[in-house]
């Protein structure tokens, strides 16, 4: 093969290689500040207007639904013919989990995947954080019928009753399985940002930005060689 051959080749696979650089750049963007760039729709739609995360019904009173999206919680009153948004005391990226006391129908949970646990008394009005002794990422919440907490994270499962917590360790995995979903939950955590905690979305912002101007520079460089 020769010289020029060579050089084909690579120009080739390096314009391959910078397209895709360029396409997980600009939709590592589109995520991170997707609201920002598709507004949701009216209000009047509630939360179908968003991206949705998880959901309740209440058991004492299935009219009573909860449901959590990226932007919040929202309530509807008439069995999910129409919604309408709860207040919560912090900014609410990601609310990964919502609940019902199971004899308190007033008696909401809601789970922020930057901020922890929060509970509210009257219906959504005022909340407070619950105390969790763990900082890994939650991975699964449940509320018991007696009003106990049950929380899923790599640790193993937590369980709060009576104000108490206690934990049931996780196994530890003796095969290559349990590794590889520890590499793939990083590779996750890395790729959203979550392994950075709350500058996790300027980082990967700023790595994204860093694609694009390497991606550029290099195209820009390119063409002057060509002339």
């Amino acid at each position: 093969m020769t010289t020029n051959k060579i050089r084909s080749l690579h120009r080739q696979i390096g314009l391959a290689a910078s397209l895709w650089l360029v396409i997980a750049a600009v939709t590592t963007l589109v995520l991170n500040h997707r609201a920002l760039l598709f507004p949701p729709a009216a209000e009047s739609t509630g939360p179908y207007g968003r991206y949705l995360l998880s959901h309740a019904v209440c058991a004492s009173q299935p009219e009573l639904v909860l449901v959590g999206t990226d932007s919040g919680v929202y309530v509807s009153e008439s069995g999910g013919k129409s919604f309408t948004k709860v207040s919560l005391p912090v900014e609410a990226s990601q609310v990964v989990a919502v609940a019902f006391h199971p004899n308190e129908p007033s008696h909401y949970y809601a789970v922020l995947r930057q901020h922890g646990i929060y509970s509210s008394l009257d219906s959504g009005k005022l909340w407070n954080k619950i105390s969790f002794p763990s900082q890994s990422p939650i991975q699964s919440f449940q509320v018991g019928f007696d009003g106990s907490l049950s929380v899923l994270t790599k640790e193993g499962l937590h369980r709060r009753v009576q104000e108490n917590w206690s934990l049931i360790p996780s196994t530890p995995s003796t095969g290559t399985s349990g590794g590889g979903r520890s590499l793939l939950r990083t590779a996750y955590n890395l790729h959203d940002g979550t392994a950075w905690g709350p500058v996790g979305l300027w980082i990967t912002d700023l790595l994204a930005l860093s694609l694009l101007m390497l991606v550029g520079s290099g195209f820009v460089l390119w063409r002057r060689q060509s002339a």
